[in-house]
């Protein structure tokens, strides 16, 4: 109920279109009572042979089909406006609240199920808005007024009637937890279908690399057949349900046909009264008893889309701006750890202690095992996470102080896994800076050595290049991504600058496309090329957490520590590599 009673507070937006449609709903209702009374008036009239004025009831049938069709099409756009509104506000209220919580949030939860969180539980919910608000608004009203009529009529035939009642409820009882269960388990699969589909559609190209088509193609179909089973299974059961329940609208209009036949030859009610009776009990009264019995499954459904959606909502970011932060000005980019202490699980420390200065301008490589926390550290510049203790200051102020939008619009990120837009190539530089004019596009792509690749394209930078950048080499992706970010005009940089696969012209394109980036600016690069750590201004070796030794190359390699047996074990081969092929 709690869930429901907040979804009705959320509707009062649209308050009086939801009157509008009870009223259209009411209309509707009471425009299908008359006809029974006008076809027992015809066959009373027609049994006796007494006239009656056949066009009057000609066009009262017209007329009555006529307003019902006009009241059902204006509920039908009503309700239908009703619930594309409320279904565009509510995945925008998601979509908008999605994207102010925290990286934490999209680590915890597979991309696939967030999807299913917008499109399919406010469709459920929907369903029960556009369907089951009107049916059980009309099926109450029509129930009450057809009991009424009923009873009015012959209230001996309406308890015979009405004696299946229990009958209906024990069959629905008999199928109503199957059902749920069903349709529980077709709810879990599909979420878990679609995270599944969405990742390994998302990594393909691994799936490819491995040669795993089939294996995939094994795996899917698996799930789709579960689902299938379960689908057909549900399929069965309700229709198992309402088999039976039509089983016993059959009994009970037979027994009403067996009592109300000796009625009718005793005298005691004409043929006409019965007719409209059944039409009544069988049409009206028996369908909406069981639609309103069933409302208990669909508030089910509804119900559990509810808590989903309102979990999402009620989700807060665990980073968010502090009340009165300040508006980050314009950074000169002086980065201080002073003695910072991060843990993504409490009582387990990622980093420890982490003491250092970075001042404006300064390449910082970071160095280290993989695990030792250089991403985890370049994460907290950016305030993904807040530290667990200790601060971290840019320029002297502490970045949780500040707005979180205003520190990082002024942080720009080039990662390993560049992430481009299915859309234009100008677009997604433009990515960097909404605002930027096409000039400042092409000159940002100069810059980052893609311009003439862009400008060779069939559309040039109008060219669409694909979901994530299919179309384009991993180098080119890559300088696009620097070119998005040149056009940020950051002040500090982060980059994860691995090119390993890439081929050494490809390398080289990439390394004075970086070099322009980082002029002038304050960058943290994790570092995988021997020539980014040689030109390092600071050279920050890490282990387990910690930071074990700061300097340059050749402070660092006259030391004689960490980083110079680090140097030996995998950058001398590399550097003897470069000097072979040179």
């Amino acid at each position: 109920m709690r869930n429901l009673i907040r979804f009705l507070k959320e509707l009062r937006p649209y308050r009086r279109t939801m009157l509008l449609a009870t009223v259209l709903t009411f209309l509707s209702a009471g425009l299908g009572l008359p006809m029974p009374l006008i076809i027992q008036y015809i066959t009373d009239h027609l049994v006796q042979r007494k006239p009656f004025p056949l066009w009057g009831v000609f066009f009262a049938i017209v007329g009555i089909s006529a307003a019902s069709g006009l009241v059902g099409y204006a509920l039908s756009v009503t309700i239908t406006y009703l619930g594309q509104r409320f279904m565009y506000d509510i995945r925008r209220k998601l979509y908008s609240h999605m994207q102010s919580l925290s990286i934490s949030f999209f680590e915890k939860h597979q991309t696939g199920k967030l999807m299913s969180n917008i499109i399919n539980d406010v469709a459920t919910i929907n369903q029960l808005l556009t369907g089951g608000f009107v049916n059980m608004i009309s099926d109450a009203v029509t129930l009450v007024a057809v009991l009424a009529i009923a009873f009015y009529k012959s209230w001996v035939l309406t308890l015979i009637a009405l004696s299946v009642f229990p009958i209906y409820i024990l069959n629905y009882l008999a199928f109503v937890n199957k059902l749920k269960h069903t349709s529980r388990q077709i709810r879990h699969e599909r979420d878990v279908m679609l995270g599944d589909l969405q990742e390994k559609l998302a990594g393909v190209a691994v799936v490819k690399s491995y040669a795993k088509e089939r294996y995939e193609v094994r795996q899917f179909l698996g799930q789709t057949r579960e689902l299938l089973v379960l689908n057909v299974r549900q399929g069965m059961l309700g229709t198992l349900l309402w088999v039976i329940a039509e089983i016993i609208g059959a009994l009970g209009t037979a027994l009403m046909l067996w009592y109300g036949g000796r009625l009718v030859l005793s005298g005691q009610m004409s043929p006409g009264s019965l007719i409209a009776f059944i039409s009544y009990i069988g049409g009206y009264m028996y369908g909406p008893i069981l639609r309103i019995i069933q409302m208990n499954d669909m508030l089910a459904r509804t119900n559990a889309a509810l808590e989903r959606i309102f979990h999402t909502l009620d989700t807060k970011p665990t980073i968010e701006d502090k009340p009165g932060a300040m508006e980050m000005p314009p950074i000169q980019g002086r980065v201080e750890f002073d003695n910072v202490w991060f843990e993504y699980e409490p009582g387990q420390p990622v980093l420890k202690g982490i003491n250092l200065i970075v001042e404006p301008g300064e390449m910082v490589a970071l160095v280290g095992q993989s695990g030792s926390g250089k991403t985890t550290l370049v994460n907290l510049v950016q305030r993904n996470y807040d530290v667990t203790s200790g601060a971290i200051r840019i320029d002297g102020i502490d970045i949780r102080d500040v707005q979180l939008k205003s520190l990082r619009r002024q942080i720009g990120v080039v990662i390993q896994e560049t992430i481009l837009f299915n859309t234009t190539i100008m677009e997604n530089i433009r990515y960097g800076r909404l605002d930027a004019t096409d000039e400042e596009v092409y000159e940002a792509a100069r810059v980052a050595n893609i311009h003439h690749v862009i400008e060779a394209l069939p559309n040039g930078y109008q060219t669409r290049i694909g979901e994530e950048g299919v179309k384009l080499s991993g180098g080119e992706k890559q300088r696009i991504a620097i070119a998005r970010a040149i056009l940020s005009n950051p002040r500090i940089l982060i980059l994860d600058e691995a090119t390993s696969a890439l081929d050494s012209e490809t390398e080289a394109l990439i390394q004075e496309a970086l070099e322009h980036l980082m002029q002038g600016r304050t960058s943290f690069v994790i570092a995988h090329r021997l020539s980014t750590i040689i030109k390092a201004n600071k050279i920050v070796v890490m282990e387990k957490g910690e930071v074990k030794e700061v300097g340059t190359h050749e402070q660092l390699l006259a030391r004689g520590g960490i980083y110079a047996n680090l140097y030996q074990q995998q950058f001398r081969v590399a550097l003897e590599a470069q000097a072979v092929s040179s």
